[in-house]
């Protein structure tokens, strides 16, 4: 009798430690983290206006930003000739606002208990504190960035945004160092 609840203990605790471990919360995280950003992609392409994925990584909290509807008036009729029209797109000094839904509230990684964003990497320079802002335009394209997610039993996740394409793909590099 003693020997099968030792058995059921041990069992027990090194089920408990497998089923947590091999880094399962933080891949889970990597996807979810990666769904919400094919998501502002697309988001970006169907409204027509350029968005933002904000992340704040003292906070460890996300948002998504939009850029405002173009509140221009009309500047008077087309001229009669091809050569007066500029075929320059308009610049855009415009400030982002957070979008109307839950997707513009700051909000937090699913197993933020145990997974925390580590780094971005946005085009060739890497913030590991600060707000970072992965712009995606109407057109389908995006910053070229790289997310980092760390949990920790020292499992890393890359979330990387390949430039043009818009494509997001999820990355396991070896084990991470504690």
């Amino acid at each position: 009798m003693i020997v099968i609840t030792l058995i059921v203990m041990i069992t027990g605790i090194f089920a408990g430690t497998i089923g947590g471990g091999f880094g399962v919360h933080i891949r889970n995280a990597g996807r979810a983290l990666a769904s919400e950003l094919e998501y502002v992609s697309q988001r970006a392409v169907t409204t027509g206006r350029a968005q933002r994925f904000v992340i704040d990584l003292d906070q460890q909290v996300f948002r998504v930003e939009m850029e405002p509807p173009d509140e221009r008036e009309p500047e008077g009729p087309l001229p009669d000739h091809a050569e007066g029209l500029s075929l320059a797109p308009p610049l855009s000094n415009r400030a982002f606002v957070p979008v109307d839904s839950q997707l513009g509230d700051w909000r937090r990684l699913d197993d933020a208990d145990q997974v925390r964003i580590a780094a971005v990497r946005l085009g060739d320079e890497v913030k590991k504190d600060g707000a970072v802002a992965i712009g995606f335009s109407s057109d389908g394209a995006c910053d070229p960035a790289q997310i980092v997610l760390v949990d920790d039993g020292g499992y890393a996740v890359h979330v990387r945004l390949i430039a043009f394409t818009g494509e997001v793909r999820i990355e396991e590099p070896q084990l991470a160092a504690k």
